[in-house]
């Protein structure tokens, strides 16, 4: 019986051994069997659960925030796939190294051609290395402002107040001019202008300006909203007022709001808003006799 055993047993080996062995793939000196597809599916796999284990230990940790988490979770994912992709590779016995020698002429043109793909995976690394843009940052670009929803090697998805997903070039972001309103602190300062009659009491407007502020949730009370007589315009004083909020992403509904109660305001204690007044004066008939013979 146990030689029985013992036998199937050998014979499994056997078989199991052709199975592996077995060439699939045969160019000149070349050979590829099943065993280094196995092996480097394995390396593969292996791979894919490091950085799934690497990513889940760095979001444990509640020494860091969610940027930076993000931004190492990026980089070692990275560089994992760099490391699988040479060991995969070697298991399946292909030499790179006189490909990449012989064709070195090859290699700079495609560099060239590809020269703005590379810049973009370049300030992908800068832009995780050195955190200026995280994800949860409420950013402005070029005129578009938007909260950072990803950052990839090569891409930056922002989303704006619209809902709307923009994908960014990483290149876009390190050498254009850039706002970053969460840089370095959540609490952000804005405006809010306003010109009232001259003959208008510049402290009730300024008492009416600060109340309308302060009866929004979304405005800090300390520090507390600032009121200035910014300059004398043509037709009115011109006011504006300075308020402080942690909510950056709703700024338009905010200032609209805080505007509508500074009017509602303003009415109530009969505060006059002027407007310039123009007068066309268009001419009689004899004027244009007049001109028609000149």
């Amino acid at each position: 019986m146990n030689d029985q055993v013992n036998n199937l047993k050998e014979n499994i080996d056997i078989t199991v051994k052709q199975i592996l062995e077995y060439e699939l793939f045969s160019l000149g000196g070349y050979k590829l069997s099943v065993y280094e597809i196995v092996g480097a599916l394995v390396i593969i796999l292996i791979g894919i659960i490091i950085s799934k284990l690497v990513k889940k230990l760095i979001y444990k940790s509640d020494k860091i925030d969610i940027g930076k988490k993000f931004a190492f979770a990026q980089i070692f994912h990275y560089l994992i796939v760099i490391v699988v992709f040479f060991l995969a590779i070697k298991v399946l016995g292909v030499n790179i190294s006189p490909l990449l020698l012989g064709s070195g002429a090859i290699l700079v043109g495609i560099g060239l051609g590809l020269q703005n793909l590379f810049l973009d995976f370049i300030s992908g690394i800068i832009i995780l290395a050195d955190r200026t843009i995280k994800v949860g940052d409420v950013i402005d670009i070029d005129g578009t402002v938007g909260k950072v929803q990803e950052i990839k090697m090569r891409t930056t998805t922002i989303v704006t107040r619209e809902n709307k997903s923009i994908i960014f070039p990483n290149a876009a972001l390190t050498t254009n001019k850039l706002i970053n309103f969460s840089h370095n602190d959540e609490i952000v300062l804005f405006d809010i202008n306003v010109g009232v009659h001259y003959d208008t009491d510049i402290d009730l407007v300024e008492r009416l300006m600060k109340a309308a502020a302060l009866e929004n949730s979304d405005v800090l009370k300390e520090p507390a909203p600032v009121v200035r007589l910014e300059s004398f315009g043509e037709s009115s004083l011109d006011m504006k007022m300075y308020y402080s909020t942690r909510n950056l992403f709703r700024q338009p509904i905010v200032k609209s709001s805080i505007r509508k109660a500074i009017l509602t305001k303003f009415r109530e204690n009969n505060v006059n808003i002027p407007y310039p007044i123009r007068t066309l004066d268009f001419p009689s008939g004899e004027d244009k006799n007049k001109k028609a013979e000149n």
